[in-house]
Order: structure tokens, then C-alpha cells, then sequence
């Protein structure tokens, strides 16, 4: 009798780690390897290099680098958040740079969803170079999932402005919802394939993380190379980048996490939201088209935003953030536990900010962190 249990036992136990190998239960098997998220995944997970290139442009110091002290109020603010690293940037020179917890100028920190906005600006190329036709195309013309499932009508359009009306629910943190595979998962197009209509598309705005993973297979698909290999290219080079970056794999390698995921130093950070500064130009080169930039930053006003009664969205565009407060618009990149890029197009200013704060309950779908650390900014800009 006892032989029979253990045999039974043996077998069920070698049934879980079977299925555990499969697509649907293959991220229970990565979680117990890589443990609970954090900013320093790139350590644990799989990962894609990124190179920076050998023509590094440093941030010029501006003459008061430094000088100015943000208040203490503030400042108590931003040390008890667990910010890491603060820089503000205006007129493209380092005016204010500050590190905590042994952080500085040579550490990588994980973007979580701060990288949604580099997706954007690799849709925006390929469109700029008529790789995408147009935005208003059929998802269904790239993925051939949305042919099915009642997604024919989904456009490109529609993901970048969290409007595909799909089934993927941001707020389920269950250990068999998508959010779960996204993250855990051997196979993003496999976490892809398990998204379906819930309502009809380009209506309401909902935070959907696997809309930005879709972007990541049509970038994948229409420039016929990996999204690390275009970032490293389009961006990291040509932007004279300081450090190499790390972008997050799914477990078997097979795509980046578009949703998510990028690793980098601050300084680097910086470059993307100076690139937004400048209307899509590093330099002397036009990097995205300012016409995509322009539209990328302006809130999609005819979606409705069903979390405030249906008031028409006024603070999000194509993957971007829109925040205003303190009398200054602020157009953001924004990631899991703080991670921020703004930019201050009035002050000509790019601010960061990354560290390890907990999530709140949002005002106005933002953290209230950004509303302090937008004044700790304007505290030091000329």
C-alpha cells in the first residue's frame, strides 16, 4: 500500500515539472528560479545586450552644476521614496546629479514599463521609413493572431494608445493571468496568442501592458531583427551612449519584453527624453520624424477613460505620459516603481528619476511621487 502511495506521489510530482517545461505553466517554473521583481532582474533573467557603441558623448557640466540644494522637504520626500539616482538636465547640460543607496553613475537599473515609450519610438521609425504603412493598419497585417479571435479590427493605432479592447486585465496579479506569463513566461508570442476581444477597440482607454508586446512583434517583424539589436543601432550610437544596456528575454530567449525591461544607467536615460526634447533629433540627426514625436505626446482626447467616468483622456498619448502640475506641462516615461523620465519642454529641461518606491494609490492615473519629484526639478531649473 504504501509503495502504491509513493508511486502515485512520484508521478504526480513528475506530472508538475512536466507541464512545468510547457508554454502554459512554463513561468511557474521561471518564477522559483527568478524570484519576485525587482530593478535588478538583468541579473536573474535571460538578457540581450545592448551595445552603446565607441563614441561616447558625455553630458556637458553645466557652470552651476550642483550648486542649488532642493529643499528639505522635498528631499525628505525623495530619500524616504528609495530614490537611487535624480539628475536634471536643461539646455543639455547637467545642472543637478545625486545618487543614493550605492548607486552612481556606472549602475544599470531595470525601466519596467518606462520602456513602453523606446517601443513607441521604434514604431515611430518604422513608420517615418514605410516599413509600417500606416497607423491606422490592421494589426492583423503583422500578427497573424489578430486575424482571429475577434481582434480583426484592433489597429496599431489602438496599442499605442492602450485601446486594443483586449481581454488582457493589467490588474490581475493571479499566477495564471497574462501579466504573469508576460513577465515569467518562455514565450511572448505564446502570451500573445492567448489575447482575445473583451469590447470593441480605439473606445476606452485601459492600461494594457500586452498592447506594447504586440508593438514588439511588428517592430520585431518589420525591421527583421531584434528590438535590443535596434535600440543598440537607432539610439544607443547615435546618441553616444555612456554604458552598454540589458534588455529583458522571456525564458526561452526568444523575444525581448517589449512591455518592460530595459536596463541602463541614468545618464542614458536621459538621452531618450532629450531625444523628445528635441523633437526627435540628436545633433544634426533627425532620429524619429518630429511629426511622430508631436503626435506620440499629445493625450489621445477621443478615447474615453472609463475609471473617471468616461472624461476624455487627457494624459496619455502613444506610450507616453502627459502630467501637469506646478504651472508646467511634463510629458513622461513612466516604470513600476518609480522609474521616470520627464520632459519640460516650457523649462527645455529632462529630468530622472529611478529607484524602488511602492506603488500608491494614483492621482489621476499618476503617482503621487511625480508631482514631488516635478517641484524638486523645477527647484533647481533656471
Amino acid at each position: 500500500m504504501i509503495k502504491k502511495i509513493l508511486i502515485s506521489l512520484v508521478a504526480i510530482v513528475l506530472i508538475i515539472v512536466g507541464l512545468s517545461f510547457t508554454n502554459r505553466f512554463s513561468h511557474l517554473k521561471n518564477f522559483t528560479v527568478w524570484g519576485a521583481h525587482t530593478i535588478h532582474d538583468y541579473k536573474t533573467h535571460p538578457t540581450r545586450l545592448v551595445e552603446s557603441g565607441d563614441q561616447h558623448q558625455p553630458w556637458v557640466l553645466d557652470s552651476g552644476y550642483n550648486s542649488k540644494e532642493i529643499p528639505a522637504d522635498l528631499m525628505t520626500i525623495i530619500d524616504s521614496n528609495d530614490t537611487h539616482a535624480f539628475l536634471v538636465i536643461q539646455d543639455g547640460k547637467l545642472i543637478y546629479e545625486n545618487y543614493w543607496d550605492g548607486y552612481d553613475t556606472t549602475r544599470l537599473s531595470g525601466s519596467f514599463s518606462a520602456a513602453k515609450s523606446i517601443i513607441s519610438l521604434l514604431i515611430g521609425i518604422a513608420v517615418d521609413e514605410g516599413k509600417i504603412k500606416s497607423l491606422e493598419e490592421p494589426v492583423a497585417n503583422y500578427v497573424p493572431h489578430f486575424k482571429t479571435n475577434g481582434l480583426e479590427k484592433v489597429r496599431i493605432k489602438d496599442l499605442l494608445t492602450m485601446s486594443s479592447g483586449t481581454n488582457y486585465n493589467e490588474a490581475d496579479k493571479g499566477y495564471f493571468s497574462l501579466n504573469a506569463y508576460g513577465y515569467y513566461g518562455d514565450d511572448e508570442e505564446y502570451m500573445v496568442g492567448m489575447m482575445a476581444k473583451k469590447e470593441e477597440p480605439g473606445v476606452y482607454w485601459q492600461y494594457r501592458s500586452g498592447d506594447t508586446q504586440v508593438l514588439g512583434l511588428i517592430v520585431e517583424k518589420v525591421f527583421n531583427t531584434s528590438i535590443s539589436d535596434l535600440v543598440s543601432e537607432r539610439f544607443m550610437k547615435p546618441m553616444g551612449a555612456q554604458s552598454d544596456a540589458l534588455w529583458l528575454l522571456d525564458g526561452s530567449k526568444k523575444h525581448e519584453k517589449a512591455f518592460c525591461c530595459f536596463n541602463a544607467v541614468a545618464r542614458d536615460y536621459a538621452r531618450f527624453g532629450q531625444l523628445v526634447l528635441n523633437k526627435g533629433k540628436w545633433k544634426d540627426k533627425q532620429i524619429v520624424s518630429e511629426k511622430y514625436i508631436a503626435e506620440a505626446t499629445t493625450p489621445a482626447s477621443y478615447l474615453k477613460d472609463r475609471y473617471e467616468d468616461d472624461k476624455a483622456v487627457d494624459f496619455y498619448g502613444y506610450q507616453y505620459w502627459m502630467v501637469d502640475h506646478s504651472g508646467v506641462h511634463a510629458i513622461a516615461q513612466n516604470g513600476l516603481f518609480g522609474q521616470y523620465v520627464y520632459i519640460i519642454p516650457e523649462k527645455n529641461a529632462v529630468v530622472v528619476r529611478l529607484g524602488e518606491s511602492k506603488v500608491t494609490k494614483p492621482i489621476h492615473h499618476h503617482q503621487p511621487e511625480n508631482f514631488t519629484y516635478i517641484d524638486a526639478a523645477l527647484s533647481v531649473l533656471k
